[in-house]
């Protein structure tokens, strides 16, 4: 794609790693936000911000959304009503605090809309502006239905304060979903390759391909199951980023997070496709830091060199049990060690400690900032990585075809950066393929706030927190003292498919009602 002088001076310096460390109070003037170049950039990021949020990626979307699966468990024993046990209702902060912060995105998107068509910049930099806000705008509405089903579709913005733009009943979810593919396939064309940008927090033609890749397996899934005609658009779609070739998988498994530490981005393979970037520890005059690794990384009970971890995520025995002798994603998505008074202490797993490992993916002992905070890291989150586009293409040849050349040979990929010796696979039928790509998916993105709408839409995760966490807790190996993690399977039911619609929607909007099975 080439790019004037001017758009290639933007794009670079939107994609630097302090894309989301601007102040993006020109959203308080929208008439004032698109006079110039720096006044939309302002106004961009602004849309974009809503992704660091600390409701969403900063720190609930790994922490709480994504701790009710069958790889880890909430690793405290506080409170038997919470979210993390499955037992909550329509009141929840959590689950407020994201939907008001996906609306937030949504309306910032809308306004944006509106007002960049007439903005006094150059017209192909308004087109890619355009393309990456109409796909972070059918994101957050991905989200959106992939946890709450039929929600209200907002596409026009509040900037006047005309209420009647909030009050509005819920649309349908299939609705929602053919919004979401038309506008993200709209974007493919206006967005930067990826190679034109030199860094993973913009929105790349790769970024909205393997997107759109993931919002297709969830339509051939639950609760939509269109099945073959949707799992042959996400096979099209992540072969699109395949042959794009301008992505590989790196060779060294670790690096791909030591870098997410070291907020390094990695232009010989650019596995990473797309980050959620954070900078700084919120004590150095950046005020853009997340918890990735504080609260989903490896105890430590002090502020040191190591970084503080509160350990909060932790490991089931199916995570062990998944992985083959001479993996190598094992000894790190799975931390057998941890800190305690400045000194490195090993889980004793000979006495059942199985379940006392943390959640290893991200760690803060590679983090560079040099006063590290409790809470918040400039450790970036990975939203799409080659791999899961693999793993995807995998997936949806299987579905649509059965097992297909193209899909031994993308899961034998991933499974070959794992351990080179392992054998290919091969000769599999369509069932015993698709329990392969499942437990794939577990082995390379554990841990990656994929693993609970995976469980969803492949229609099983009902019978896997409860049924499959009762048979993980009654193991001898489980550790009594962790027996807790059982009780997520007494409360879970089938309307945990999906979240209750907020107090504070129904609150604000009347036209809004609870979903049935709430």
């Amino acid at each position: 794609m080439k790019k004037t002088a001017l758009i290639i001076a933007a794009v670079a310096c939107l994609s630097s790693c302090d894309f989301f460390d601007v102040d993006t109070s020109g959203f308080v003037s929208p008439e004032e936000s698109y006079t110039d170049e720096d006044r939309a950039y302002m106004a961009l990021v602004g849309v974009y911000a809503p992704l660091s949020d600390v409701s969403f990626y900063g720190r609930d979307w790994f922490y709480a959304f994504n701790l009710q699966d069958d790889l880890s468990y909430y690793d405290r024993n506080y409170t038997r009503q919470e979210l993390f046990l499955n037992n909550y209702t329509y009141t929840n902060s959590t689950l407020n605090n994201l939907w008001s912060n996906l609306y937030v995105g949504i309306d910032r998107a809308n306004s944006f809309l509106e007002y960049i068509q007439s903005a006094q910049i150059d017209e192909e930099l308004i087109s890619t502006y355009t393309g990456e806000v109409r796909f972070l705008r059918a994101y957050y509405y991905f989200i959106l239905t992939s946890l709450w089903g039929d929600v209200p579709m907002r596409l026009q913005s509040t900037r006047d304060s005309d209420f009647s733009a909030l009050q509005l009943p819920a649309a349908p979810s299939a609705e929602i979903f053919d919004f979401i593919v038309k506008e993200m396939e709209y974007s493919v064309g206006l967005v930067s390759d990826a190679d034109d940008l030199y860094g993973p927090g913009r929105i790349s033609k790769s970024a909205v391909e393997g997107i759109l890749a993931r919002v297709y397996l969830k339509m051939g899934g639950f609760p939509l199951n269109m099945g073959k005609e949707a799992y042959e658009k996400a096979a099209f779609w992540a072969r699109k980023v395949r042959e794009s070739n301008l992505h590989s998988l790196n060779p060294d498994y670790k690096s791909v997070f030591i870098n997410l530490c070291e907020d390094i981005y990695d232009l010989s393979y650019r596995e990473s496709i797309w980050e959620i970037e954070f900078k700084g520890n919120n004590q150095d005059g950046h005020k853009t830091g997340g918890c990735v690794g504080s609260y989903n990384g490896i105890y430590n009970n002090q502020t040191d060199s190591y970084g503080f971890g509160y350990g909060y995520v932790s490991c089931t025995l199916k995570l062990f049990d998944l992985y083959e002798d001479g993996d190598v994603r094992k000894d790190w998505n799975i931390c057998t060690y941890y800190y305690r008074n400045g000194e490195k202490l090993n889980r004793n797993l000979a006495n059942n400690q199985y379940v006392y490992c943390n959640a290893g993916k991200f760690r803060r002992e590679y983090e560079l900032t040099g006063n590290k905070d409790k809470d918040y890291t400039p450790i970036n989150f990975p939203a799409l990585r080659y791999s899961d586009v693999l793993l995807m293409i995998a997936e949806a040849e299987n579905e649509a075809y059965g097992p297909t050349d193209l899909a031994y040979e993308c899961i034998n990929e991933v499974r070959h950066r794992a351990n080179p010796e392992y054998a290919d696979v091969s000769g599999l039928d369509q069932e015993s393929f698709r329990q392969m790509i499942r437990d794939e998916r577990g082995r390379e993105l554990c841990f990656e706030g994929l693993r609970r709408l995976d469980l969803v839409r492949w229609g099983i995760y009902v019978e896997e927190m409860t049924e499959g966490r009762r048979k993980q807790v009654s193991d001898p190996r489980w550790h009594q003292n962790k027996s807790y993690a059982g009780l997520i399977a007494d409360y879970t039911e089938y309307r945990h498919n999906w979240y209750p619609v907020p107090s504070k929607e129904l609150a604000t909007n009347p036209a809004m009602k609870q979903n049935p099975l709430w």
